[in-house]
């Protein structure tokens, strides 16, 4: 879901002129951003998975150190990110809220999606069991928003050639808005797919 979110919101953002000029450099920009948080989203996963297997909920020592995980691999990120003309140092204090409330989320839907499919093994209909399709199609919507938050909070921390810095915030709020746009059709789309099979099992 996340590399399919980067890669529409790359081809969107390319219809804007300015991000045609940037878009190679911008495009390889997102795509080290997504692995970062595809990183991140699987460690999630995986404390849920945890958590199932003790028959306990996630706490909040887990969501910290989960916040800590997300912190080492955005060293690893900023390294990556070296070779591209900008400079950047994260303001933490601007993202955390966002990428926290992001951790719950995701910690709920994978916990409980796994404590379904324990009775129910197949996907789809462990998720038309637990949430109504306006539910679920919310709850994606809301996961991948919460992530274009943290986008638009992240370009804060941002700093870019000189002759580029006028139109900052322009350009920060423009992925913004195309990022709200895609994941409103993305989240419906895999709702779709999802509730579709179901219904025609």
């Amino acid at each position: 879901m996340m590399q399919e979110f980067s890669t529409r919101t790359a081809a969107r953002l390319g219809d804007y002129t300015l991000f045609k000029l940037l878009l190679p450099a911008f495009r390889a920009f997102l795509d080290i951003n997504v692995r970062k948080e595809i990183e991140k989203d699987r460690l999630v996963i995986l404390r849920a998975a945890d958590a199932q297997r003790m028959g306990s909920a996630p706490q909040e020592a887990d969501i910290q150190r989960l916040l800590q995980q997300a912190r080492e691999i955005d060293q690893k990120f900023l390294q990556q990110a070296a070779v591209f003309p900008v400079n950047i140092h994260i303001e933490y204090r601007d993202i955390e809220e966002f990428r926290r409330r992001r951790i719950e989320r995701l910690l709920e839907l994978a916990g409980r999606l796994l404590a379904q499919w324990e009775m129910t093994p197949r996907f789809r209909a462990a998720v038309a069991h637990l949430y109504s399709r306006a539910e679920f199609e919310s709850l994606l919507r809301e996961i991948l928003e919460l992530y274009s938050a943290e986008t638009k909070m992240l370009s804060r921390s941002v700093h870019i050639p000189q002759i580029f810095n006028f139109a900052r915030d322009s350009l920060s709020e423009t992925v913004h808005t195309v990022m709200v746009s895609v994941a409103k059709g993305l989240a419906a789309e895999l709702t779709r797919k999802v509730y579709r099979r179901v219904l025609s099992s």
